[in-house]
């Protein structure tokens, strides 16, 4: 036995003892430009084998060439790397070389093709030198630790089976108890204490009848709980998939067995294990014993984790990069293909993000890069799929749902709307103070008869993208993927903000009237003067406008210019109040009471006289956030009015809560109130209401003689507005003086 520690006694960190020489690596690849950056890659480390097809390799292996790894190009002519790979594990002096695959296919049927094949991994293009150098590292080191277990075991399966013969011949000489122990102490004290490889001895029971100081190490498990006990009760696997019967059933045919699984500690701790396993059998070829070493390759399996984030994660973010976005949005796809579901593709990015890196710093932008991917995660929904692309542009794709394309739109607009809202508050960075950001959009929506390629779905978001980027604007759509009625909704839309530019929004105002019917005020409504298509009334874009945040700007835009048309006017010394519609969208900015009052301070007009009307929907969602806007434009001076009372959403008590001045009878109860008892009754309703409240109550839509007798019959104390009284006029012709 003077030959066991020679072979034993080395030094088992990985990648001092397991090569020798530097390990051989073979390319296989027919693109000059692959093979060169693979090569310089690996060069300084590795002996690198070059050869430019399928067929080359297997001549080269064929004469006895063994490297310790193949890189391989799946997509080749004649012979494609799935089928090299294939043939590779059918024959047994090969079929341990670990194969990494080349490719620039992301789909996962192509990485399951691959995997089947026997492939070990895969490098993705464009081809990433840090990645190749870690991937084919660990998978040589791997190899390498699984061939030095195997040729410990074979030694100690030898070693067993000479020292079984021994015994035999010495039992026959009735020295069984003595020279058993000299051979079971030579086996523990020459083979066990030599490596750090964990080692059980199991006798053809499954009994354990020798283990080594790294079985213990590694286990948990001291010599004394371990020997004498069944191997299968120490052994704690967790991957269910390869019992001990599956095991026990190769070793019968093949007499050894070696692969990853994992296995639990003696205090629970699951660790990942590089375990072989021999049979030794006696002449007669019963089995005697089953030698079992094993390994904890908890750092290898760290690095793959490494490499697997380094392959589909971006280091900055933590969100899935490009490879992984288009993975995933292949399987959205696919759904929305097979399941008549729709989704989005956008594209998002930060404006002038270069100008911040340069400024400011590498480290700056990342810091920015972070605090964006933040908020947009917090922007969407937990079901959708958020990825960091290439440099400041992200993609997100929306968990398909049973929309119409349209749905799918309004969607995907609100979502970036929800964007654009989380980035207002300045993201913050040390001395320089707070830095601003503002992102662009672009959008594609899916299903369209074009095509359900992921790639292409991701290329018309970008398109999208690069003309919101050309066109100055927030977002942009692919047309491709426009409904008949998105086209129209963003032709308004990019009309409508050269409209608010050019002044295209005339002001026109409706009279309202004292109950002893005199002029008391005006409601403020506009019309678009069209240059193609004429004078075009509020339901022709205020609707569009209201499903962006471009609501926001016109009525900005229509306060100021209104209130300095009206300060100009007050030279005729005519005092009428005027009233002002606000969204509820409006209304949910932020800066909407800041807005406001500087519009009212500047243009001179009396605060006194100006109305805010609102609808019920402003007290849909937080109505303390309401109130406190509210009344910081009336201490002002400003008053504010409930227009469609009736219609919307509120209770009574909400109603208490807002510091209202007027309330407005929705114009469809006044014209139904002279046949609709109903409707009569909630006329008489809400004036009960606007008493008790003690606020003045308007009634819209008074259209007919019929309406005025029925009004003053009823409710003499209520103000009236109507087609009856005025139609909309321009805003300039309730301040001429009329004649007496």
């Amino acid at each position: 036995m003077s030959d066991l520690p020679s072979k034993l006694d080395r030094d088992d960190s990985i990648g001092t003892h397991l090569f020798q020489v530097k390990p051989r690596v073979m390319v296989v690849d027919d693109e000059p430009t692959n093979i060169r950056v693979l090569s310089e890659a690996l060069k300084s480390d590795h002996d690198i084998i070059v050869t430019t097809s399928a067929e080359q390799a297997l001549e080269l292996l064929d004469k006895g060439e063994r490297p310790h790894l193949l890189l391989l190009d799946i997509m080749m002519p004649d012979m494609d790397g799935l089928e090299l790979c294939r043939r590779l594990k059918k024959r047994q002096e090969l079929q341990h070389i670990p194969v990494i695959f080349i490719t620039a296919l992301i789909d996962t049927d192509s990485e399951e093709k691959g995997f089947e094949a026997g492939a070990v991994d895969f490098i993705r293009k464009p081809i990433s030198i840090p990645s190749v150098r870690a991937r084919v590292r660990t998978h040589i080191s791997l190899k390498g630790m699984l061939d030095h277990m195997v040729e410990l075991n074979q030694t100690l399966s030898e070693r067993l089976h000479q020292m079984d013969q021994l015994n035999w011949r010495l039992m026959q000489k009735q020295k069984r108890k003595r020279d058993r122990a000299t051979a079971s102490r030579n086996l523990y004290e020459q083979a066990f204490m030599s490596t750090s490889e964990g080692i059980a001895v199991l006798d053809s029971e499954g009994k354990i009848t020798a283990v080594n100081p790294s079985y213990s190490r590694i286990t948990g498990y001291s010599e004394g709980e371990a020997l004498g006990r069944y191997h299968d009760i120490l052994d704690m696997r967790v991957d269910k998939r390869r019992d001990s019967t599956s095991i026990l059933d190769y070793l019968e045919i093949h007499h050894h067995w070696s692969g990853e699984i994992y296995n639990r500690r003696r205090n629970g701790e699951v660790y990942p294990e590089l375990r072989t396993i021999s049979t030794i059998k006696a002449d007669d070829d019963q089995v005697t014993h089953y030698v079992t070493v094993f390994n904890d390759i908890t750092n290898l399996k760290e690095t793959e984790q490494r490499l697997e984030e380094l392959t589909w994660r971006d280091p900055v973010t933590g969100f899935p990069n490009r490879a992984l976005f288009l993975d995933q949005l292949s399987t959205v796809l696919k759904l929305c293909h097979h399941g008549g579901m729709t989704t989005a593709v956008i594209v998002v990015d930060i404006n002038n993000f270069r100008y911040i890196n340069e400024t400011y710093g590498f480290d700056c932008g990342d810091i920015v890069i972070q605090t964006f991917a933040e908020r947009v995660r917090k922007a969407c929904h937990e079901d959708d799929s958020i990825a960091r692309l290439s440099g400041d542009e992200f993609g997100i794709v929306l968990a398909p749902k049973q929309w119409t394309l349209d749905e799918a739109y309004r969607i995907a607009l609100r979502l970036f709307e929800r964007i654009q809202e989380a980035l207002r508050e300045p993201v913050p960075y040390r001395s320089e103070g707070a830095l601003t950001i503002e992102a662009t959009g672009g959008i594609a929506l899916y299903p369209t008869e074009s095509s359900d390629m992921p790639s292409l779905a991701l290329r018309h978001a970008e398109t999208a993208h690069r003309n919101a980027k050309d066109s100055n604007r927030a977002v942009a759509m692919f047309e491709d993927s426009m409904s008949e009625n998105i086209r129209r909704q963003m032709a308004v839309e990019s009309e409508l903000a050269r409209a608010i530019t050019e002044n295209e929004i005339a002001m026109y105002a409706q009279p309202q009237l004292s109950p002893d019917r005199e002029l008391a005020g005006i409601e403020l409504l506009v019309r678009w003067d069209h240059p193609e298509r004429g004078l075009l009334g509020p339901g022709e874009f205020i609707p569009f406008a209201e499903r962006t945040r471009q609501i926001v700007a016109l009525e900005r835009h229509i306060v100021r210019v209104c209130l300095g048309m009206l300060a100009q006017m007050r030279a005729d010394s005519r005092q009428l109040r005027c009233s002002i519609n606000i969204s509820a969208k409006h209304m949910a900015e932020e800066d909407f009471a800041e807005a406001i009052l500087g519009l009212v301070e500047d243009s001179g007009y009396p605060p006194a006289l100006i109305t805010f009307e609102l609808t019920e929907s402003v007290m849909v969602k937080d109505v303390d956030a309401v109130v406190e806007k509210m009344e910081k434009i009336r201490n002002l001076g400003c008053t504010f009015s409930l227009d469609d009372f009736g219609t919307g959403y509120s209770s009574l008590s909400q109603l208490r809560r807002l510091p209202i001045s007027e309330i407005k009878i929705d114009r469809s109860f006044v014209l139904s109130a002279l046949s609709d008892s109903t409707s009569a009754d909630i006329v008489d309703m809400v004036k009960r209401i606007g008493e008790s409240m003690n606020v003045r109550v308007v009634a819209e839509g008074v259209e007919t003689q019929e309406h005025a007798d029925f009004l003053k019959a009823h409710h003499p104390g209520i103000y009236l507005q109507g087609y009856f009284f005025g139609r909309p006029a321009l805003l300039w012709t309730f301040f001429v003086e009329r004649p007496n």
